[in-house]
């Protein structure tokens, strides 16, 4: 077989069209490295394979991406994300961070979150409240005062801790339900719902203070103690507007389904 096989490539050899072939492979090779376009671009790539960094192209890429890495870094929004993401990922359920505000917080968690403050004297949450609904144009100072003369006039003419007044009447004038209008096909309908506490007790503050300013006169200190002693008994203006919502939402029974 070797031998047919060796025979086979003398042929081919002697053979005048391989020969021409051979020559003509030869002569184009030695022409392409004479070339000096092939021959750039042979030094340019081994140059690319020794070193990437004298291209310039490449180069400027490197140099960018370092920059905007150092930038990323300095940057203190970028540092409270990368603070946040691994906060929130070593987190517990719990999430005990959210004190050191590592983790930011929903708008609904931060209402939950927030609780009134008490007032300098009283030392209570909802004098400090109904000191908030007194004021106006803040002169925080000029609600405080009429609030404070109000309870000296409350505990002179009742005998009474002026605190446990001021409970009394608002609980007295705090709703249990409220109304509230629903459009529904075409139609507008007093629905009656169901109020929460901290919402049905802001009411009641609202509506004490409307009645102590619908009163003749211009002492509003005076007026609001008066109000405030009246709705501790279950009379008053502001007692009559509680029982007014309670008998629209009882009257309004059928539309509760629209809520």
């Amino acid at each position: 077989m070797s031998s047919q096989s060796t025979g086979k490539k003398k042929a081919a050899k002697s053979d005048p069209i391989y020969h021409n072939q051979l020559i003509n492979n030869a002569a184009k090779k030695r022409a392409d490295t004479s070339d000096p376009i092939y021959h750039e671009r042979l030094i340019n790539n081994s140059s690319n394979k020794k070193n990437p960094k004298s291209n310039r192209i490449n180069h400027k890429r490197l140099i960018n991406s370092s920059s905007n890495k150092r930038i990323a870094k300095s940057d203190p929004i970028h540092y409270k994300r990368v603070i946040n993401t691994a906060a929130k990922k070593t987190a517990p359920v719990s999430h005990p961070l959210k004190h050191k505000r590592l983790i930011y917080t929903t708008s609904k968690e931060r209402i939950a979150k927030k609780t009134a403050k008490s007032d300098p004297i009283y030392h209570n949450r909802l004098v400090n409240m109904l000191v908030n609904r007194i004021l106006k144009h803040g002169k925080k100072s000029l609600a405080y005062r009429i609030l404070y003369r109000a309870m000296r006039k409350i505990q002179r003419n009742t005998k009474k801790n002026p605190l446990v007044v001021l409970r009394q009447a608002i609980r007295g004038v705090t709703p249990k339900v409220t109304v509230k209008a629903r459009r529904k096909s075409g139609s507008t309908y007093q629905v009656p719902i169901k109020i929460r506490s901290t919402k049905a007790k802001v009411l009641a503050i609202r509506w004490l203070l409307g009645a102590s300013r619908k009163r003749p006169g211009r002492n509003m200190d005076l007026k609001l103690s008066y109000e405030l002693i009246n709705a501790a008994k279950k009379q008053g203006h502001a007692i009559r507007k509680k029982e007014e919502t309670h008998k629209m939402a009882e009257a309004n029974r059928a539309f509760a389904h629209y809520r």
